[in-house]
């Protein structure tokens, strides 16, 4: 293969579209329609974006942490997402924690990006556009999980800030130093996002494990510490659940309150 070859086989390659799942799809089923599918496309435009999608693995021998990238985030929040479909309150109160850091996060940074536009918009006689990349990487997903998707989310509107903040710099509108800190900042606000899926751990515990206080409670309990009470009995649950979590959560609501009735006559 000659030089040229290569070259085109390269480009090649380098415009294939990566695809990124979040978990085994849902096999068709041949009693009823099949499930539905669409498509998704994740367009990131600078190396800052790119590398907080990547993300990093562990490196014990150069005593390097894993950074929670958007493609690990995703595979872990398969595990707490089929524990809280199965009746597991600790899932459940992660899952708050994603939705609450993923939302925090994601008003810094339009915050922060609202002050950039109105940076390059300051002078009536002198205007810019904001830069964009000659070549962005594509990445199609294939996501089964809403917050997988607000994740994917919270990563476009960084790479969006990290564009502007770039371009008001480049123009001579804002000076390096700041701009390198709010890059960082908006970085650092992605992957503390992203590192909220940690720190859960898998046990099978379900609520009446709670109640009875049984071994898995325990053990639960020890690594994760105590399961707030308004999480455990549905007085709060996180804004996105499978179909199978919201038909358990209906039917503990309704044995309670048969509960209660009962109790009341």
């Amino acid at each position: 293969m000659n030089t040229k070859e290569k070259q085109q086989n390269k480009s090649k390659d380098m415009n294939k579209t990566e695809v990124i799942s979040d978990g085994p799809n849902a096999t068709e089923s041949l009693s009823g329609p099949g499930p539905l599918r669409g498509t998704s496309q994740l367009v990131l435009e600078t190396r800052k974006g790119q590398m907080i999608f990547e993300g990093r693995r562990s490196d014990p021998n150069r005593k390097k942490p894993a950074i929670i990238g958007l493609k690990m985030f995703a595979s872990y929040l398969r595990i707490i997402w089929d524990a809280a479909g199965n009746n597991d309150p600790y899932a459940d109160w992660w899952l708050l924690k994603v939705e609450r850091g993923i939302e925090a996060k994601e008003q810094w940074i339009k915050n922060k990006y609202r002050e950039y536009k109105k940076i390059l918009g300051q002078l009536s006689n002198l205007s810019h556009e904001v830069a964009h990349s000659i070549s962005p990487i594509k990445r199609e997903l294939k996501f089964s999980i809403p917050y997988s998707y607000r994740g994917a989310m919270l990563l476009t509107k960084h790479d969006e800030l990290v564009i502007i903040i770039m371009t008001a710099n480049h123009v001579g509108l804002v000076e390096s130093k700041r701009a390198h800190h709010d890059i960082e900042h908006s970085a650092k606000a992605a992957r503390t996002a992203f590192q909220a899926v940690t720190g859960y751990r898998y046990t099978g515990v379900t609520r009446d494990d709670v109640y009875a206080n049984t071994k898995r409670a325990e053990k639960a309990l020890d690594l994760m510490g105590p399961c707030p009470p308004k999480i455990l009995d549905d007085e709060i649950f996180p804004k996105f659940e499978s179909g199978k979590s919201m038909i358990m959560r209906k039917l503990r609501q309704k044995k309670k309150t048969t509960k209660q009735s009962n109790t009341a006559a």
